[in-house]
């Protein structure tokens, strides 16, 4: 039985990036860019008013207030038909290019509109007032966005003001998911004496879906050698394959028995932890291969330690750990098994730090102890004792 860092540290060793695809830009949420990003344009285009007001010549405006006369409006879209000539102004709008002989913008409220359109200015300003100038976000010629940056909402903003409708991102890997167990029944099936919802695979696949990697559901492997065969046979032409449940020592636990057969290089299997031990890691080729145990809270919480750095990196993520947060334990926690504890916990902010409590029973098979939680509370193995007080890791859920 291997330890929770070597674990990661095999995983994480074992994978690399996939190949690269060409995607479109309202496509690549979450995705990695498999290139470097450089500025073809600047970024405003063209300098542009900051706020709505009066387009004006500082020399003009030295002592206030002054009456101006408007000789033209701009609006956001459209440019000047002629430039700005001493003792005029022109209305513009947020965004409207600034027009030639301008070289300040006074907003709305430091002026007041007259009849026979003229305009008193109120304020003085200084030059470059209200102007955002033509290249102030992106040069044109800068490196904006390196290879191996994830996509979020804001870099997709900033690729669509590049106008990159097209980017090379890492592909995303697809996942065979396969539930076994001959006691677990489809959802639209009638729950018989004995039985149990197969919940496991949509807690997998919302969460291979949530990083952004592609789900495949297999079914239902019942806890036959010739089905679990024939499933993962099928699972393994997947870029990744996840199997829930039939991983431990018991008789009918035959996932390890069939990987082996089939030609799965079992990395390791059982891992120093809680919940979550009889987990296996092995490798098909070059495709990462999963048995995961079957109780609901164990299946979580080995796919988001182990299973989901794994995916990262064949996405091209080049970190896949959470930055530290540490909290304030509420409550004592004490175990004296020597194993990684994944404590589900409930972690606020009160008086400006950040305190934690756990969420209550920690059996394996209580799934509504997840969706209580808002954290995992990680106890390292050598840690008998948590008392009340002390400060302990946590990961955000």
């Amino acid at each position: 039985m291997i330890n929770a860092a070597d674990a990661i540290r095999i995983i994480v060793n074992s994978v690399c990036s996939l190949g690269s695809v060409t995607t479109a830009l309202d496509r690549s949420l979450g995705m990695v860019l498999a290139e470097d990003i450089v500025s073809e344009d600047d970024v405003p285009p063209f300098d542009n008013a900051a706020m709505d007001g009066y387009a004006v010549r500082t020399d003009n405006i030295r002592e206030v207030p002054v009456i101006l006369s408007v000789v033209e409006e701009i609006a956001a879209g459209f440019t000047a038909t002629r430039s700005l000539q001493p003792g005029e102004a022109m209305s513009i709008m947020t965004g409207a290019k600034i027009v030639q002989g301008c070289d300040a913008v006074v907003q709305l409220e430091w002026t007041e509109s007259l009849d026979d359109g003229q305009v008193k200015i109120l304020r003085t300003i200084s030059a470059g007032h209200n102007i955002r100038r033509a290249g102030t976000d992106i040069a044109k010629g800068v490196k904006v966005f390196t290879k191996g940056q994830a996509l979020r909402p804001q870099e997709i903003g900033v690729l669509a003001s590049l106008g990159r409708r097209f980017v090379e991102v890492y592909r995303s890997p697809s996942v065979a998911i396969l539930t076994t167990g001959s006691e677990v029944v489809e959802l639209h099936q009638q729950l018989s004496e004995g039985k149990i919802r197969n919940s496991n695979a949509h807690v997998l696949a919302a969460l291979v879906k949530k990083i952004g990697a592609e789900p495949r559901y297999l079914g239902i492997a019942k806890d036959d050698r010739h089905d679990l065969t024939s499933k993962i046979t099928e699972g393994l032409k997947e870029d990744v394959l996840i199997t829930s449940g039939g991983i431990s020592v018991g008789k009918y636990d035959l996932v390890l028995e069939v990987f082996r057969e089939l030609g799965v290089d079992i990395k390791f299997w059982k891992i120093n932890i809680r919940p979550g031990m009889p987990l296996l890691f092995g490798l098909y080729e070059t495709k990462p291969v999963f048995g995961l145990p079957g109780n609901p809270v164990s299946t979580m919480v080995t796919f988001l330690q182990f299973v989901q750095p794994a995916l990262l990196r064949l996405m091209g993520h080049t970190s896949d750990r959470q930055v530290g947060i540490r909290a304030r334990l509420e409550e004592e926690i004490i175990k004296k098994d020597g194993k990684r504890h994944y404590v589900r916990g409930i972690v606020e902010s009160r008086d400006g730090s950040l305190v934690v409590h756990t969420t209550g029973p920690q059996v394996s098979n209580i799934l509504t102890s997840l969706s209580k939680a808002n954290c995992l509370i990680i106890i390292p193995e050598e840690r008998e004792i948590v008392r009340a007080g002390e400060e302990v890791e946590i990961e955000l859920l």
